[in-house]
């Protein structure tokens, strides 16, 4: 399958050559069909026999037609021959002479192709307009020089981001939904226009599971808001209170429902169908800005998990930590779950107390970093770079581009049932 996405130019080249071929065969066929018909009509009245294998023959030409064009799931066959037994029935009725006929259906066939190729040169045209090239060398090069420290990754990290690249794999080579169909997809709209022709829908000749201009498209991004609205700045919206974050007592809190958690929301903010078309950092196509889409599917898997493991932790906050831009991490300020397109012109924060102790941890290696303050637990998740990150994201595997910032309220404490 991967490898008619990664030669779908050459592989729809051959099909459409095939299809012309059978196209020209249909034809010869009918052709004769009909200037045997005619010869038929232009014989001296007599008896003629009731059954002749000649006419059995004639007769079993457009079924015959008919099903291969079914089995070869062609609309442009099944419409050819639809059109030339219209056609020959119409002309027989006339009394068309052959060559009259030769050249009237071989221009309906020509109008017909036309038809079929210029269809999908239409839509490439249309998915052009909607996904133009564009750069995207602005949006990654940062507003301050930045000195990157080589990736530390502890065993455990090593694994989750192991596991994260496993899914990413699956995600990309998905048959119907996946990156390497889209991408392809997304060549097909800005090949030429030869290519746009020969490779039209309106051919379907083996459409089904290959690219076409159709697959090009992607959803737009949801809009998710904070689970709990909070005032940016206030006690309860950042970890600078006085009392101390103190490490996780064993069993205090949800660890794997946590962990699932985290690793949900990395894979559904950098989800392989959203990258596009990248033939460089000059030219992207496709592009959907990173962002938590499906955040209502990933936190009731969360919530499952919670009740299993006893706890009345709730999910109130999730905020995106920026390492990439300035040469300070700073914290992304929005009533919104993160999402790149919004966040770009929003205001930032610094870290509080605890998401600087926690992002230190993350660089020397961590993937995961809890801690407990009272009835809240705050949790920070790396957001490291897999290797399939490597398309824009030019640093070393296992970089941390950036972080999860998650607060969490205790539901069973005293202060939270008042």
């Amino acid at each position: 399958m991967n490898d008619l996405m990664n030669n779908w130019a050459e592989r729809y080249t051959g099909r459409f050559i095939a299809l012309m071929v059978a196209s020209v065969i249909i034809q010869v066929c009918v052709f004769g069909l009909y200037a045997r018909l005619q010869r038929r009509r232009e014989q001296p009245d007599g008896p003629r026999p009731r059954f002749a294998i000649g006419g059995a023959a004639a007769g079993a030409v457009f079924p015959l037609l008919l099903v291969i064009s079914v089995v070869l799931m062609s609309w442009f066959l099944l419409i050819q021959t639809l059109a030339l037994l219209v056609l020959t029935l119409l002309s027989n009725r006339l009394r068309w002479p052959p060559k009259r006929f030769v050249v009237v259906a071989s221009m309906l066939v020509v109008v017909i192709i036309a038809a079929a190729g210029g269809q999908g040169v239409i839509r490439a045209e249309q998915a052009r307009r909607e996904y133009p090239f564009e750069s995207l060398t602005d949006r990654l090069q940062p507003t301050d020089q930045l000195v990157l420290a080589s990736p530390k990754l502890t065993e455990s990290s090593e694994v989750v981001l192991l596991r994260a690249e496993k899914e990413l794999d699956r995600l990309q080579e998905n048959t119907f939904g996946g990156y390497i169909r889209r991408r392809a997809s997304l060549e097909m709209v800005h090949a030429t226009q030869v290519l746009n022709f020969i490779t039209s829908e309106g051919f379907g000749f083996g459409r089904m599971l290959g690219p076409d201009i159709a697959g090009a498209r992607i959803d737009q991004l949801r809009k998710w808001p904070q689970p709990v609205a909070l005032q940016s700045g206030a006690a309860d919206s950042t970890g600078n209170k006085s009392e101390p974050w103190l490490p996780l007592r064993p069993g205090a809190s949800p660890r794997r429902p946590l962990r699932s958690l985290h690793e949900a929301l990395l894979l559904d903010f950098a989800n392989p169908r959203t990258y596009g078309w990248v033939r460089d950092l000059e030219h992207v196509t496709g592009f959907r800005p990173h962002g938590l889409d499906r955040f209502e599917p990933s936190t009731r898997e969360f919530e499952v998990d919670k009740q299993g493991g006893g706890s009345g932790w709730q999910l109130e906050r999730i905020e995106l930590v920026s390492l990439l831009k300035t040469a300070r991490p700073k914290v992304y300020v929005s009533d919104n779950l993160p999402r790149m397109d919004e966040l770009a012109g929003s205001e930032r924060r610094s870290l509080d107390g605890f998401e600087t102790i926690a992002l230190r941890e993350l660089h020397d290696g961590k993937t995961l970093v809890i801690r407990r303050q009272g009835d809240r637990m705050r949790m920070m998740g790396a957001l490291r770079s897999a290797r399939q990150c490597s398309l824009c994201h030019e640093v070393p595997r296992g970089t941390l581009l950036g972080a999860f910032s998650y607060c969490f309220r205790d539901q069973t404490s005293a202060r939270s049932s008042e």
